[in-house]
C-alpha cells in the first residue's frame, strides 16, 4: 500500500471542477486496497487514455500514483481512469494502444484535478470534414449530450443542429453534461464552445463555500444574510466553531426561557413537579438581558462571554424536552471522573437503554439524549392550575418582556423552537446523505470537530417551526439558469415543486430520518415508497392554492395570494443576493451557463429561507409531478439558451431590451431586467485589466507645528472636549431643577470664552 499510495505534498486549493472544497489542513493518506494496486499494475486497455505510444514497461516498475496538486485527484484519479477506460472502450473501438498519450506521474502536464481529461480543440477543417463526411451541411452546429436529457436532445435537433456521438471527439459546438469532470477543464476549452458549467462553482453549492461566502452579500446591498439563511458555521474553522459553542450556549437560554413561559412560568422551587429550578431560570434570564442590551448600554462594562463557566455549570445539566429530569446512569461513576464526564455517560447510557428500536433507522446513526423519544426519568405533567408564587410571577413577567424584545432584534428567534436543535451535515456528500440530528453540544463538537480530519462539517441551526401541510414537513426546489455574471443575468423559473416527508413530522423524534429529511433519495427507502411515491411531491400550484384556503394574516388583513406576494417575491430575492455573494470569485466565461437546483423551507409565519444550493440538480421522473415539470423546464431552458441568450449562434450575449421587447421564454423570467439593461452599456473589461495594480507611497504624519501642541504630541486629551465628562456633567444639570441643559451649555460656553481670553 505504501508503493501504490505514497504521501504527496497538500495544497489545501478549490477543487476545479466546481464539486468540492477543501480546507487548508491536509486530509489523512487513502488507503490503498489490493483492488487499487491491481488497478495500477495492470496495462492500459485498448483506446484508453492511459495508452502511451512506449512499449509497456514490467508491472513492479509500472506501480504508483499520479502527483496530485489538489483534492480531487490522486488516489481516486487511479480507479477514475481505469473505469473511465472501461467505459470509453467501445467507442475507442478500432484504434491502436498508442492512440492517446498520458503525461507521466510528476510531469508538468499533470491533469486538471477534478477533470478526467483535457479536452481538445479541433480545428475549423476539421469540423467541415467531419460535417462532410456525415452529409451535414457546414452551417450546421454540432452537440454533444452525456446521459439521457431527450428534452435537451430534442429540442436542438427541432433547431437544426445535428449530434455527435463520439463523446470523445473534439467536433462539438454545444456540450451539455451532468458533472463537470464530463466536460474537463473549462481553461482550455475554446472561447466559442458552449457548455453548462462555470469554474468554481462550489463557492456557492458547496456548503462550506456556501456558509463562508454567503455573508458577502452584505457588501453589495446591506442585505442581512442572517434573515434568510439559518445559521451555520464551518466546523474546520477554530474561530467558527469558538461561535458556535457561544450560539449554542446562548440559543440554549432562550429556549429554556422560552419553555419556562409555555409552561406557566412555574419553577420547582415554587411548587410545580415537572419544571426548571429557581436559579436555572433566573440565570438564563440574565444571559437573555444581557444579550439584549445595546452597545451603548454596556460600553463600559468589563468584557466578560455572554454565558461565562459559572453561568454554563448551571444551564448545562438541564434538559430542555423534559424540565426537572434526573439523569440516571445504569453503572455507577468511578470516584475520580469528574462531574461532567459524569454526567454525558449517564446519559448516554439513558438513551442506549431507552432507545426505540422499532423505528426507521436514524438519520444521525445514534440516539441523542437531549431530544430522544424516551428518557429515564419520568416527569408528571405540570400543574397548569396553580397560582406562581411571588417569586415566579416576578420571573415569568420579566421573561414574557424579555422574550418578546429579543424576538424583534434577531430575526432568526423563531426558527429556535424550544429544544435547541442542530444539523450536522457532511460537506462532501449530498441527497441528505452523512444528516445528523443533535441536541447536545457534546455530540456537535465529537462529530464535526473531534473527528474533523476525516470529513469536513457544517453545523446549522435546526429549523423547529416549519410550515407543516398534512402533517408532513416539506421544502421547495427551484430551478435557476443563470447565463452571465458580468453583468448579472439571473433566468427563474416560475413553476417548482415541493417534496415531502415519507413520515408525519414529530419534533420529539429525531431518529426518524423519514419524518424530518425530504429528499427523495431517502424517501424512496421507504417500505411502501412505489405505493405511495406520487402523495411525497406537490406542484407548486397545489400549493399555492393551499395558502390561499389557509386565510393567511398580516398587518391585519388577508393575503389573497400568498404564494405571489410573500413566499415567490422571497424566493427571487434571496437567488439574486445569494448570486450577488459569490459573483467575484466564481470563474466567469463568456460561452457558459449552468442550471441551479435552490432549496427553501418556509417556517411557519410564512418566511421562507434557504437551505442549500445544488449544482447538478435531479432531473429525473421519479414522480408524475416531476416528469411534467422537468420536461416542460428543459425545453423552456433551450428556449432560454439559444433562442434568447444566442449561444452557440452567437460570439457573444446579445444586447437587448430586456423586459421592454417580448421573448418566447417559456416560464422562465429575467430578474432585474432593468439592471441588466443599465450594465450592458458600460464599456467591456479589458483582458489585462488583472494586471492592474495601485501604486504610490505610503502617507507620512507631519510633525506638528509650533504652537499646535503645547503640552506634547503624548499629552493627554484636554478634559473640556472629554465625551464622558461632558455628559456627567449634562446629567448633573439635568438633574439640578434649577437649570437645564441649554444652560448649562450656555454656561461652559462662557467659560472657555473667558479661558480663551485669558
Amino acid at each position: 500500500a505504501s508503493q501504490v499510495l505514497p504521501d504527496v505534498p497538500w495544497t489545501g486549493s478549490m477543487d476545479s471542477r466546481g464539486g468540492g472544497y477543501s480546507s487548508a489542513q491536509p486530509p489523512r493518506p487513502p488507503r490503498a486496497s489490493a483492488r487499487v494496486a491491481r488497478q495500477c499494475s495492470l496495462p492500459p486497455l485498448k483506446g484508453s487514455r492511459g495508452a502511451e505510444k512506449e512499449p509497456p514497461q514490467p508491472p513492479q516498475q509500472r506501480v504508483g500514483r499520479p502527483s496530485r496538486s489538489a483534492p480531487g485527484a490522486g488516489g481516486s484519479q487511479v480507479r477514475a481512469r481505469s473505469a473511465s477506460a472501461r467505459a470509453q472502450a467501445p467507442s475507442a473501438e478500432g484504434r491502436s494502444p498508442g492512440s492517446s498519450k498520458t503525461p507521466p506521474p510528476g510531469s508538468a502536464k499533470t491533469p486538471t484535478p477534478g477533470s478526467a481529461k483535457a479536452p481538445a480543440k479541433a480545428s475549423q477543417a476539421a469540423f467541415d470534414d467531419w460535417k462532410k463526411k456525415r452529409g451535414h451541411p457546414l452551417e450546421a452546429r454540432v452537440f454533444i449530450i452525456h446521459g439521457g436529457f431527450p428534452g435537451i436532445r430534442n429540442a436542438l435537433l427541432d433547431r437544426g443542429w445535428v449530434e455527435n456521438e463520439d463523446r470523445e471527439s473534439p467536433v462539438w459546438d454545444f456540450r451539455y453534461a451532468m458533472m463537470q469532470r464530463d466536460i474537463g477543464d473549462l481553461e482550455k476549452l475554446d472561447d466559442r464552445q458552449v457548455v453548462n458549467f462555470f469554474g468554481r462553482c462550489a463557492m456557492i453549492t458547496a456548503k462550506v463555500g456556501l456558509c463562508n461566502n454567503i455573508y458577502n452579500c452584505s457588501h453589495w446591498d446591506r442585505v442581512d444574510a442572517d434573515r434568510f439563511l439559518p445559521r451555520c458555521y464551518d466546523l474546520t474553522n477554530s474561530v467558527q466553531v469558538e461561535h458556535l459553542i457561544n450560539d449554542y450556549k446562548a440559543t440554549k437560554c432562550f429556549c429554556l426561557l422560552r419553555r419556562f413561559v409555555q409552561d406557566g412560568g412555574r419553577t420547582k422551587d415554587g411548587g410545580a413537579s415537572a419544571a426548571f429550578r429557581r436559579n436555572v431560570v433566573a440565570t438564563a434570564l440574565s444571559v437573555c438581558q444581557r444579550r439584549c442590551q445595546s452597545v451603548d448600554e454596556n460600553l463600559d462594562d468589563v468584557l466578560r462571554p455572554l454565558v461565562d463557566d459559572d453561568d454554563w455549570q448551571i444551564l448545562e445539566s438541564s434538559s430542555l424536552k423534559k424540565p426537572g429530569q434526573v439523569y440516571k446512569s445504569k453503572k455507577k461513576d468511578c470516584p475520580s471522573q469528574s462531574a461532567s464526564e459524569a454526567r454525558n455517560n449517564s446519559v448516554d447510557s439513558c438513551c442506549d437503554k431507552n432507545a426505540d428500536n422499532t423505528e426507521a433507522p436514524s438519520a444521525s446513526g445514534d440516539a441523542d439524549s437531549e431530544a430522544s423519544d424516551d428518557e429515564a426519568a419520568v416527569s408528571s405533567a405540570a400543574d397548569t392550575k396553580a397560582a406562581r408564587c411571588a417569586e415566579d410571577e416576578v420571573l415569568y413577567l420579566e421573561a414574557r418582556r424579555v422574550l418578546e424584545e429579543d424576538f424583534w432584534k434577531h430575526p432568526q428567534r423563531g426558527l429556535d423552537g424550544v429544544q435547541n436543535i442542530w444539523m450536522l451535515k457532511p460537506g462532501g456528500k449530498s441527497r441528505g446523505r452523512g444528516i445528523q440530528l443533535t441536541a447536545l453540544l457534546s455530540r456537535l463538537l465529537e462529530v464535526g470537530v473531534g473527528r474533523g480530519a476525516e470529513a469536513q462539517w457544517i453545523a446549522q441551526k435546526y429549523m423547529e417551526n416549519p410550515l407543516i401541510v398534512d402533517n408532513k414537513k416539506f421544502d421547495i426546489r427551484q430551478w435557476v439558469v443563470v447565463t452571465r455574471w458580468n453583468p448579472l443575468s439571473v433566468w427563474f423559473y416560475e413553476d417548482c415543486y415541493l417534496r415531502f416527508s415519507f413520515a408525519d413530522y414529530d419534533p420529539s423524534k429525531l431518529k426518524n430520518r423519514y419524518a424530518h429529511l425530504t429528499n427523495n433519495s431517502i424517501s424512496k427507502h421507504a417500505a411502501d415508497f412505489e405505493e405511495r411515491c406520487d402523495e411525497t411531491m406537490w406542484h407548486s400550484q397545489s400549493f399555492q392554492e393551499h395558502l390561499a384556503g389557509l386565510k393567511i394574516e398580516r398587518d391585519g388583513r388577508i393575503i389573497e395570494d400568498p404564494w405571489h406576494q410573500v413566499v415567490q417575491p422571497k424566493m427571487k430575492d434571496i437567488v439574486l443576493k445569494s448570486l450577488e455573494a459569490v459573483q467575484d470569485v466564481v470563474q466567469a466565461r463568456t460561452n457558459s451557463f449552468q442550471l441551479f437546483g435552490y432549496d427553501f423551507m418556509v417556517s411557519d409565519d410564512l418566511e421562507t429561507w434557504l437551505i442549500e444550493v445544488n449544482s447538478s440538480p435531479d432531473l429525473s421522473y421519479s414522480t408524475s409531478t416531476t416528469k411534467e415539470l422537468v420536461k416542460a423546464m428543459l425545453d423552456d431552458m433551450m428556449k432560454v439558451v439559444i433562442d434568447a441568450e444566442r449561444f452557440g449562434v452567437a460570439p457573444d450575449r446579445p444586447k437587448r431590451k430586456w423586459g421592454k421587447i417580448k421573448l418566447d421564454t417559456g416560464r422562465f423570467s429575467l430578474l432585474e431586467p432593468a439592471r441588466r439593461r443599465r450594465e450592458e452599456k458600460f464599456g467591456k473589461v479589458r483582458p489585462d485589466a488583472q494586471q492592474l495594480a495601485v501604486q504610490g507611497n505610503a502617507l507620512q504624519l507631519r510633525k506638528p507645528r509650533r504652537g499646535e501642541c503645547p503640552n506634547g504630541v503624548d499629552a493627554p486629551d484636554d478634559p473640556r472636549f472629554d465625551a464622558a465628562a461632558i455628559a456627567e456633567a449634562l446629567a448633573e444639570s439635568a438633574a439640578s431643577p434649577t437649570s437645564s441643559p441649554a444652560v448649562a451649555a450656555d454656561a461652559a460656553h462662557s467659560d472657555e470664552e473667558e479661558e480663551d481670553g485669558e
